[in-house]
């Protein structure tokens, strides 16, 4: 890895770069407006492969307007809803600062624009900065004993250099005491949804709060103008369209990259180098041992409405070192891991999305971890048939009503994806899975509603049914939990799917967010959750929670897992 950030920092400095743009926040509320237009639109954009996300700010802000150029019989509301998305991302926009000027700035100085506490354009810079702030409040049954909530507070700023660099940086502290399947994820896998290192808030005690730091931050520029970019910094990635993903998703903590991606003509090729931590027990202050990823996705728009995908990854373990070999952005990383022995978990993938014509597209997903055709043939559940499929629909603006957006999606995935024969080169950073949150061994349906029923309401509902063979305490593996070794697996043969002890999870979220100010949210809603197991540590637990926050500037925290 050292090796490989040398060479970028000599790219930095050697070649003529040309500033490029922070990444859109994917899960903000106006955020799948471009998943929306992409659906209108009828054909793929050569110039945004919305499915390597997040994508950049500069990449949304020129489809829209490419959209908006082309759609001449837009309503009044599009429009104006498009004129505001691009306002929130002002610097990107054609003229270059589509930012909406405030009436009244305060000091005169601050909130200048709409959009930015502060926002600075000159000729060889520009900064931005923003405030975060966040407070939710929740109450549960058969859990009100306890004080739910989420306290955050930060500030993340974005800016170029000179016409050459752009960079992105947020840092947020934040205390949280979440649900009991909050909570249960955090006693049992030492680690916190979606974050890295934590400490427990006051209390020591199982179900005691927890306090922890998100911080993010990154460089970016184009090595070869609307060709080749490069990125290097710690965040996170989500591969595909899905609500989840079987190759990569943003479910794991944060962790240092390399991105490079190169768009040429229908082709656009991603390479992701990755420092990840592998299994660790919480203890003292020490340090922590690393393990690494390399991953490259191949996505062409074979036709208008054809997309087609190719995805590889390995994650390998060596003594706190990269593999040089992995470093070759187009080789094949199977013969590379073969070379070396085989001592790595190489995975295969194939996505694709088709345009209908019919204000909807299909999506999926397939993810090869092992397979050999002959035992597939022999039907006798060989348990290293590790695979996993995707299949989903989007769908905009349909049976007449504006503003609503629908998603459905079926996940599968076999027993032992994704596990490995030791604790290190598993699909896992920080005690978490890198991409469904149960792991593999599962079966899950998904829906989501998204209307917008005025220009600054967004309601949403979001629900799933999940059913995954889990292991007990202790004993034999029975391929759902990545972080298990597949050394421990209970059998050979006749394994099948939800193989072990089966639980199921129901989850329905119902959220109404109306937004105040660019960016300033005030959130309503209630999420019900019903688990059923059978099995230790599996619980039987059924809870319906209520919640109202506020927010400005950040996501809402979804216990959607």
């Amino acid at each position: 890895m050292k090796s490989l950030l040398l060479n970028l920092t000599l790219l930095f400095a050697t070649s003529s770069l040309f500033a490029q743009s922070a990444f859109l926040k994917r899960k903000m509320d106006d955020s799948y407006l471009i998943e929306k237009y992409e659906i209108l639109n009828g054909q793929f954009s050569d110039t945004m492969h919305f499915s390597n996300q997040p994508v950049t700010q500069k990449d949304a802000v020129q489809f829209l307007e490419t959209y908006s150029a082309t759609h001449p019989n837009l309503s009044s509301r599009e429009k104006k809803e498009i004129q505001r998305f691009i306002a929130k991302n002002g610097d990107w926009a054609s003229n270059g600062n589509g930012a909406i000027d405030s009436k009244k700035p305060i000091l005169n100085y601050f909130y200048k624009k709409q959009s930015d506490m502060l926002n600075v354009q000159k000729s060889n810079y520009t900064f931005a900065l923003n405030p975060i702030i966040a407070y939710q409040q929740m109450v549960e049954s058969n859990n009100t004993k306890q004080n739910l909530f989420i306290n955050t507070k930060g500030l993340e700023a974005r800016g170029t250099i000179g016409k050459r660099l752009g960079f992105y940086t947020m840092f947020t502290d934040n205390q949280e005491r979440g649900p009991q399947h909050f909570q249960n994820y955090v006693a049992n896998n030492n680690a916190v949804p979606g974050m890295g290192y934590y400490k427990d808030f006051k209390e020591t005690k199982p179900g005691g709060a927890v306090d922890y730091i998100n911080a993010t931050g990154y460089i970016d520029a184009d090595v070869i103008k609307n060709t080749v970019n490069v990125s290097f910094g710690y965040d996170r990635f989500q591969l595909g369209d899905g609500y989840r993903s079987l190759f990569l998703s943003d479910f794991s903590a944060p962790y240092t990259f390399v991105k490079l991606n190169t768009r040429l003509w229908k082709f656009n090729y991603q390479n992701l180098y990755l420092e990840l931590l592998p299994q660790y027990t919480r203890g003292g202050d020490k340090l922590l041992d690393k393990k690494y990823a390399a991953m490259h996705r191949l996505s062409i728009n074979a036709t208008k409405w054809l997309n087609i995908g190719l995805f590889e990854s390995v994650v390998f373990g060596r003594k706190n070192r990269f593999d040089f070999g992995y470093m070759n952005p187009v080789i094949l990383y199977r013969s590379i891991e073969q070379n070396n022995g085989s001592p790595d978990n190489a995975i295969l993938g194939l996505d694709a999305k088709i345009h209908t014509g019919l204000k909807t597209m299909l999506y999926g997903q397939v993810v090869l971890d092992e397979f050999k055709f002959g035992e597939i043939k022999a039907n006798d559940g060989w348990w290293a048939n590790k695979w996993g499929i995707q299949m989903g629909l989007k769908s905009a603006d349909i049976f007449g009503i504006k503003n609503l957006f629908v998603q459905a999606e079926l996940n599968i995935v076999r027993p032992f994806t994704y596990s490995f024969r030791d604790s290190v080169a598993d699909y896992t950073h920080y005690n978490q899975s890198l991409t469904h949150p149960y792991g593999a061994n599962y079966a899950e349906a998904s829906l989501q509603i998204k209307y917008k029923p005025t220009e600054r309401l967004y309601v949403t509902m979001k629900g799933f049914y999940n059913k995954q063979g889990r292991d007990t305490v202790g004993g034999k593996s029975f391929g759902g939990n990545p972080l298990r070794d597949y050394g421990f697996k209970n059998a050979n043969r006749g394994i099948k799917l939800f193989n072990g002890y089966a639980s199921t999870v129901k989850f329905v979220n119902l959220n109404m967010a109306y937004e105040v100010k660019d960016n300033f949210y005030l959130d309503l809603g209630i999420n019900y959750r019903d688990e059923q197991g059978t099995h230790a540590p599996n619980p039987t637990f059924s809870s319906t929670q209520i919640y109202t926050g506020f927010r400005l500037n950040m996501a809402r925290k979804q216990y959607d897992y």
